[in-house]
């Protein structure tokens, strides 16, 4: 059976493609209705103004009161009604926003406001209650909802509006660390995971990019080489762990393409997140993970074998352990770790 073990002009191809598809959906624009009981808390209509100040000249944000001429002025992606005194008023509004075929979050108090009213289940699947107190818990719920809510848009979104870069971050992590598992797990030809696993990094590392507002420039370079480089690094762990335990090959590959790129999108996360105190956190993420990946491929190769596990080091008496802390670096130079990207 042929095998295929470099990257062919096609993957290269492929990369190029998710370039243009990465921007694409940066640029999208995104349409958010805000609709506010006047009677709201102060506190929580300032939360939910805040959070959707756009970075970026694409999005249109409509904010207004319970008013329904705002549900028809044009298609909106996602909708949040923030109730206040008037909770019933606030909900005929939900529903009329969901009849308009547009998911809308129902943000009240209390989940005790909220009647059960018999609706057409089209129009029911679009409208979501949530219920929270604080106004500081306010921006992450509403970003975990409507980054589901309008998937399609969620790049869009994270670049637009910074309180949804986590979720959206997280969602394409996920999703991409999934599809590398089952690439791991289910080999049609021999070698070809490893470039179909690369190009979904680099897909990965584009995406993770465009949700933080960063366009395609000639710094994602950085960013694709070290996706290149640490992918190499999970494909000897990954034969190291088939080599140690043969008959579970597809099951290890599986584990390590899921891991692995969990742990790059973690790293690349880092690399964007201006509150990081340093990149090499990403770096030292991808490191421990390649790590612990082959410490659990001598421990299970060790009981294919029959052969117990190593006892545990005795822990060292406290007055050891505070002179070795005592005795470590405070800080070491970043080259003495493999960089991935220089920060921004």
């Amino acid at each position: 059976m042929a095998r295929k073990r470099r990257v062919s002009l096609g993957d290269v191809a492929s990369v190029v493609s998710a370039g243009r598809a990465s921007e694409s959906q940066r640029t999208a624009e995104v349409a958010v209705l805000l609709l506010v009981d006047p009677t709201a808390a102060p506190e929580r209509a300032l939360a939910l103004k805040h959070a959707f100040v756009p970075e970026l000249g694409t999005s249109v944000v409509r904010v207004g009161g319970l008013d329904r001429a705002l549900v028809a002025s044009r298609r909106f992606d996602a909708a949040v009604v923030l109730a206040g005194a008037d909770a019933a008023g606030s909900q005929a509004i939900a529903e009329e926003v969901a009849r308009c075929g547009c998911p809308v979050a129902l943000v009240v108090e209390s989940s005790l406001d909220v009647r059960r009213p018999q609706l057409p289940e089209t129009v029911a699947a679009l409208i979501d209650v949530i219920s929270v107190a604080s106004a500081d818990a306010l921006a992450s719920r509403i970003a975990t909802w409507i980054v589901g809510a309008a998937a399609e848009k969620r790049i869009a979104l994270a670049a637009n509006f910074p309180f949804c870069r986590k979720a959206a971050v997280s969602e394409v992590v996920g999703s991409c660390a999934l599809e590398n598992a089952a690439v791991g797990a289910v080999q049609i030809i021999p070698g070809a995971d490893f470039p179909i696993m690369c190009v979904n990094q680099i897909r990965l590392a584009l995406d993770i990019a465009a949700c933080h507002g960063q366009p395609i420039s000639v710094e994602r370079l950085a960013d694709i080489g070290g996706v290149f480089g640490v992918g190499l690094l999970y494909r000897y762990v990954a034969r190291t762990l088939v080599g140690l335990v043969p008959g579970v090959g597809w099951l290890l590959k599986g584990a390590v393409g899921y891991a692995g790129t969990v742990a790059t999108g973690q790293a690349l996360s880092l690399r964007f997140n201006p509150d990081a105190p340093s990149p090499r956190q990403g770096v030292e993420r991808v490191r421990d993970t390649i790590t612990q990946l082959s410490r659990s491929a001598a421990d299970v190769a060790r009981v294919a074998r029959g052969e117990a596990r190593p006892a545990p080091a005795a822990t060292e008496p406290a007055a050891q352990v505070v002179e070795a802390a005592s005795a470590l670096p405070a800080s070491q130079p970043a080259d003495d770790y493999l960089t991935i990207g220089q920060q921004q």
